[in-house]
C-alpha cells in the first residue's frame, strides 16, 4: 500500500459519509430524481463540469495531446464549449418549463408518441450504460496503475463506492458530491500544470523545447502527421468534426440537460451554462499543456493515456502528486455516478413508470446495471477513449437533430421525430461497429456521426412531410413557449439577459487566452 492509494481510499470514505448523509433528506421521488428542483447555480455547474471531466479527459484526452494531437484537440475543445450556452437556450430552458422526470418522457410528452418515449429511453441507457463502462475502466486502469492492486479489485472497489453513493443519496447526492470532486480536480489540475510546466522553465519555455523538439509538430497547427492522419488538413478536419460531434452532445447530452430539470429556475439554467462553458474549456486547456509538456521528461510513453498518472508520481512533489491522482479520480467517480442515477431515472420512470415504488425500481436497476458494468468491465480490455467517443456519437447522432427540431420546428412530426432518432442511432451505430471491428480509418469527413446525424436530418425531414402535426401536439409545442409566472420576475430577466451578454464575449476570450498561451510563444520561439 502506497501513499496515493491512502489517498485514494480516504476519498471514497468521504464520499460515503456524505451519500449516506444525503440519504437521509431523501422524501419522495421528486427529491431522489431531480434534487427537488431546486439547485443553484453553484451545484448545478459543478455537476455539469464534473460529470463531463472524467477518465475520459484526464486520460483519454490527455493521452491525445501527448501524441501530437494539440491543435485538432483544441479545436475540438474550443468549439465543444459553445454547446453548453446554446443547449441552455434553445433547448434546456423549455425541457425545464415542462417539468419532466427524464428526457426521454420530454421527447414522449412534445410529440404525444409512447414509442418515441420507448425509443429515446432505449438509446439513453444504452448511451448511459457505455459511457459508465468508460469510466469505469479508466478508474480500475488509474488505481491498478498507481497502486499495484489488481485491476478486477480496483474495479470492484470502484463500483461499489459509487453505486453506494448513487444508490442511497440519488441525484442530491449526486449534485453535491459531483461539486465536491469538481473543486478537488480543478484546484489540483490548476496546481500540478504550473508545476510541470515550471520545472522545464515556465510555461513560454515549455512551448519553445517543445517547438524544437525531436518528436516534430506537437504544437503545429496541423498536429503530429506520423500519429493520425497523414496531413494537417485531414487532423483539422478531424478536430471540427468532433467539434461538432462535442457540441452536440454538450448541447443535449442526457447526463447534462438532465442537471436543467434540477435547476432552481431557468434563470439557473441560462446562467450555469456560460459558466460551465468557461470552465470546460479552460480546464481542457490546462490538461493539454501538461500532458504535452510530458513529452519533455518521457516522450516514449509505452500507454499514453497514463500520461498524467506519469507525471503525478515522478514530476510533482508527493502531497501535489497524490492531490491531482485523487482528483482524476474524483472526476471518474463523478461522472459514474452520474451515468448511474440517469440510468435509474429512466428505467423507473420511462420503462416501469410507477409513482408509487419508483424510488426502489431506481434503486434495483441502479444494481443490475452496476453488476452488468462490473462483468464487462473485467471481461472487456480497458478502450477509454473509443468507448466515450462511441457514446458520444450515439448522443449527437440520435438526439440532438430531433431536440433542437422539437423546440424550433413547428412541422416536425411524432413519425418525423421516430424516424430521425432510430435512423440516425441505428446509422452511427452500424458504421462506428463496422470501422472498429475491421479496423478501417475512415476520412474524418465521413465519421460515423457524421453520417449519422445527416440520415437523422433526412429521415425526420421524410417522416414529417409524410405525415401531418396532430392537434396534440401544436398544443405541447405551444405550451413550451408559454413563460411561468414564477420566471417573470422583471430583475431576474434582467439579471439573466447581463450574463447573456457575456457570452459572446466569452468566445472573444477564448481567442485571446489561446493566442497569448500557444500562437504568440509558437511564433516567437520559431
Amino acid at each position: 500500500m502506497n501513499i496515493y492509494f491512502i489517498g485514494m481510499i480516504i476519498s471514497f470514505c468521504v464520499y460515503l459519509v456524505i451519500g449516506f448523509f444525503i440519504s437521509r433528506k431523501v422524501k419522495n421521488a421528486n427529491d431522489y430524481y431531480v434534487a427537488g428542483r431546486n439547485a443553484p447555480i453553484l451545484l448545478i455547474v459543478g455537476s455539469m463540469i464534473a460529470s463531463y471531466v472524467s477518465t475520459g479527459m484526464f486520460m483519454g484526452d490527455a493521452g491525445e495531446y501527448y501524441s501530437g494531437l494539440f491543435s485538432p484537440m483544441t479545436i475540438l475543445a474550443t468549439m465543444q464549449v459553445s454547446g453548453y450556452i446554446i443547449g441552455a437556450v434553445f433547448f434546456g430552458r423549455y425541457l425545464r418549463r415542462t417539468e419532466v422526470m427524464t428526457i426521454p418522457e420530454f421527447f414522449g410528452k412534445r410529440f404525444c408518441s409512447e414509442n418515441v418515449r420507448r425509443l429515446a429511453t432505449v438509446t439513453a441507457v444504452i448511451t448511459m450504460t457505455v459511457y459508465l463502462l468508460s469510466v469505469v475502466q479508466g478508474v480500475g486502469t488509474l488505481m491498478h496503475v498507481v497502486t499495484g492492486v489488481s485491476y478486477n479489485l480496483c474495479v470492484i472497489l470502484a463500483i461499489i463506492v459509487f453505486s453506494v453513493v448513487t444508490v442511497a443519496s440519488g441525484s442530491r447526492g449526486v449534485l453535491i458530491t459531483d461539486t465536491l470532486m469538481f473543486s478537488v480536480f480543478t484546484v489540483a489540475l490548476v496546481i500540478s500544470v504550473f508545476v510541470i510546466t515550471g520545472k522545464s522553465g515556465g510555461w513560454y519555455s515549455a512551448v519553445e523545447q517543445l517547438n524544437h523538439f525531436e518528436i516534430k509538430d506537437l504544437l503545429a497547427w496541423s498536429g503530429r502527421l506520423d500519429y493520425m492522419y497523414p496531413t494537417g488538413a485531414e487532423n483539422v478536419i478531424w478536430g471540427i468534426v468532433y467539434g461538432i460531434v462535442w457540441l452536440s452532445v454538450c448541447m443535449v447530452g442526457p447526463w447534462q440537460s438532465s442537471r436543467y430539470l434540477m435547476a432552481r429556475n431557468e434563470h439557473v439554467v441560462v446562467r450555469s451554462s456560460v459558466f460551465s462553458a468557461f470552465g470546460i474549456f479552460a480546464l481542457q486547456l490546462l490538461a493539454g499543456m501538461a500532458a504535452v509538456t510530458v513529452n519533455l521528461y518521457h516522450p516514449e510513453m509505452e500507454s499514453a493515456s497514463h500520461v498524467l498518472i506519469w507525471a503525478s508520481m515522478h514530476i510533482l512533489p508527493a502531497f501535489l502528486g497524490v492531490l491531482l491522482l485523487t482528483g482524476v479520480l474524483a472526476a471518474g467517480i463523478s461522472s459514474a455516478t452520474t451515468f448511474l442515477s440517469l440510468v435509474g431515472s429512466s428505467v423507473a420512470n420511462d420503462i416501469f413508470r410507477k409513482k408509487s415504488g419508483s424510488i426502489r425500481i431506481g434503486r434495483i436497476s441502479m444494481v443490475i446495471v452496476s453488476v452488468i458494468v462490473l462483468f464487462l468491465a473485467v471481461f472487456n480490455p480497458p478502450q477509454i477513449l473509443w468507448i466515450m467517443y462511441f457514446g458520444g456519437a450515439i448522443v449527437a447522432s440520435a438526439w440532438m437533430p430531433v431536440a433542437l427540431a422539437s423546440v424550433l420546428s413547428k412541422r416536425v412530426t411524432k413519425t418525423g421525430a421516430f424516424a430521425g432518432m432510430l435512423v440516425g442511432f441505428c446509422g452511427c451505430f452500424a458504421l462506428k461497429l463496422y470501422s472498429n471491428i475491421c479496423h478501417v480509418t475512415l476520412p474524418a469527413i465521413l465519421d460515423p456521426v457524421i453520417v449519422g446525424i445527416v440520415l437523422n436530418v433526412i429521415s425526420m425531414a421524410i417522416g414529417s412531410a409524410l405525415t401531418k402535426v396532430s392537434e396534440e401536439e401544436r398544443e405541447e409545442r405551444a405550451k413550451l413557449f408559454v413563460i411561468p409566472e414564477s420566471e417573470r420576475d422583471p430583475a431576474e430577466r434582467k439579471k439573466t439577459l447581463r450574463y447573456m451578454r457575456f457570452a459572446p464575449l466569452l468566445g472573444l476570450i477564448v481567442a485571446v487566452v489561446l493566442i497569448l498561451t500557444w500562437v504568440v510563444p509558437y511564433m516567437i520561439s520559431k
